[in-house]
Order: C-alpha cells, then sequence, then structure tokens
C-alpha cells in the first residue's frame, strides 16, 4: 500500500483507508493512557528550620562545587 502511494497509484479512499489503519495502529501501540488525579489537599507549610536545613545544604553544595573546578593559572 506504501508503495501504491508513493507510486501515485492510489485513490483518495485508500489514502484515507491507510491513514485510519496507521491511526489504530499507533494507538494499539501506545495504549490508552489516563492522566494522575489533582491533589485537593493544601501543600504542607515549610518550616523555618526546614528552610535554614536547605540554605545549609545549597551553601554545601555550592562549597563543594567550587573546591572540585580547579583554577586556572
Amino acid at each position: 500500500e506504501v508503495s501504491r502511494m508513493l507510486g501515485g497509484q492510489m485513490s483518495n479512499q485508500d489514502e484515507d483507508e491507510v491513514e485510519d489503519e496507521l491511526e489504530a495502529m499507533e494507538q494499539e501501540i501506545s495504549g490508552p493512557f489516563s492522566l494522575p488525579n489533582v491533589p485537593t489537599s493544601p501543600l504542607p507549610e515549610e518550616t523555618e528550620q526546614a528552610k535554614q536545613e536547605k540554605a545549609k545544604q545549597r551553601a554545601k553544595a555550592r562549597a563543594k562545587a567550587r573546591a572540585a573546578v580547579p583554577m586556572e593559572a
């Protein structure tokens, strides 16, 4: 069918049938999918202590990254 289509020997109806079949095959391969439900509960508030801990971790990571990069002379 593809060779005939490339050769220009397919009618519009044949072309539509090929497109429908291709769409059905693609749907079969990918299968039905569903998105997860949207959360309904509010996000928990971040405590001041948690914020400070994250800031410390980021500072440590930046210091480690700077130490890992050699300075050019």
